[in-house]
């Protein structure tokens, strides 16, 4: 089954559960040491020609580094993010953190469509559950293989019986 390695599908006597996440490969600790390397090298380089008369280039560097600061911060919001779907019975909980975000959604199964979208290229495929005419996107962690395999998936427990 093609998921991204960060996304888990667990089933169990008529239930079933999907979690996903963003691949983030630093850590926290890791970002840091990151940036204070980086920042450090850029430093160390404008300070060097700033002592031989370039000192134009010491704003430049200070500027670099705050833009690599934000850079890192803005990754960093993104490791608590998660998405899960979980379905129990005729009952579809959907759940999502984005940032300091967390939203919550129950959905009836008898009540849900699935929704396919972009298909053909060059279009991202979108995913997306639809009761009562809202709909929420699914599987924004997830490549467009994964997230057809997750269509299939839910579209077999969508199925009114």
């Amino acid at each position: 089954m093609p998921l991204a390695p960060d996304a888990s599908p667990q089933e169990e006597q008529g239930r079933f559960s999907f979690y996903s996440q963003p691949n983030c490969s630093l850590t926290r600790g890791g970002r840091k040491k990151a940036f204070w390397g980086i920042a450090a090298v850029t430093l160390l380089v404008a300070s060097v020609f700033s002592c031989l008369g370039y000192w134009l280039i010491l704003p430049f560097a200070g500027l670099e580094v705050g833009v690599l600061a934000w850079a890192f911060d803005a990754v960093g919001r993104l490791d608590g993010d998660y998405e899960r779907v979980s379905i129990r019975g005729d009952e579809i909980l959907i759940e999502r953190r984005r940032g300091e975000h967390l939203e919550r959604r129950t959905l009836n199964c008898r009540w849900t469509q699935l929704v396919l979208a972009g298909l053909r290229p060059p279009g991202r495929v979108k995913l997306a559950l639809r009761s009562l005419g809202r709909e929420t996107e699914l599987g924004a962690y997830l490549s467009d293989e994964a997230r057809l395999d997750l269509a299939k998936q839910l579209q077999t427990r969508l199925k009114p019986g």
